[in-house]
């Protein structure tokens, strides 16, 4: 028996989400969670948490039932270097672009599960995708209840991992850009900055919610129960028709994926 469940080299922004979000969803215990970071503000961070910090990649591989890649594309090769010869159960990767089979390739005997979250785990309402080497391994169940457990988790085919950057990992950017144009409009405009935000956050939150009890009802119907005709609503989504909204998200998103795809390997 292995002393920490769940090891995370790297705990950047997207890997504390997840560890904390465990954590104050009661799936794990702090105790049950390490880290190895050498940043040393991530781990004060994770150490006021209650994560247990390790100094070295053998100590975290060596006593970790599940090894968690939370790094950047950039560093992952030097990482993986760093520990292809120590024996792990389990690796999950939350890489962009590190794929099973190469995975696979250089851990043969682990099993290797690979994940896509968003940032919002960390309030309970984020989405994961996962993809695994063997889906029927009870770790990989257990990955999936894991994720379930602080938001939206489902299993879904790898090939489909570099589309859903657009659609899942990198929307959460878009929804807060969108936001800020919006906000700092309204300021240039002389509106209170405080009330305009408190405003557009409750909106989101609330047009979120209504998507959610409706999962069945055509999006056009939402617009259009917003749009009266001959109103006000429906005269910025005639602008944004007009003025190509729809390609701009479209070429938008193709950067997107086209970058993932370069991450590919």
């Amino acid at each position: 028996m292995k002393k920490y469940k769940l090891g995370f080299i790297g705990c950047g922004h997207m890997g504390f989400s997840i560890a904390q979000g465990i954590k104050n969803k009661d799936f794990l215990k702090a105790s049950d969670i390490c880290i190895y970071d050498t940043n040393t503000t991530a781990q004060e961070k994770c150490t006021k948490e209650g994560f247990i910090c390790v100094n070295d990649y053998h100590t975290l591989c060596e006593n970790s039932e599940i090894v968690i890649l939370a790094i950047t594309p950039q560093i992952s090769n030097t990482v993986i270097e760093s520990i292809k010869d120590e024996k792990i159960d389990c690796i999950l990767s939350i890489v962009t672009g590190l794929s099973i089979s190469y995975l696979k390739s250089i851990f043969q005997d682990s099993l290797i599960v690979r994940a896509m979250p968003n940032t919002p785990l960390q309030v309970g309402y984020g989405a994961t995708a996962i993809a695994s080497s063997d889906p029927t391994h009870p770790t990989s169940k257990y990955i999936v209840d894991l994720f379930s457990s602080i938001g939206l988790a489902k299993e879904v085919e790898e090939e489909k991992f570099p589309l859903l950057v657009s659609v899942h990992g990198s929307t959460p950017a878009y929804f807060y850009y969108f936001t800020q144009c919006i906000l700092e409009d309204l300021i240039n405009r002389g509106f209170d900055e405080t009330i305009a935000r408190e405003f557009l956050v409750e909106t989101l939150i609330g047009s979120g919610q209504l998507l959610k009890e409706e999962p069945n009802k055509p999006l056009s119907e939402f617009v259009n129960a917003v749009c009266s005709k001959g109103g006000t609503t429906i005269q910025a989504i005639t602008h944004f028709k007009e003025n190509g909204l729809a390609e701009l998200v479209k070429d938008a998103n193709e950067k997107c994926i086209e970058r993932a795809k370069e991450f590919e390997q």
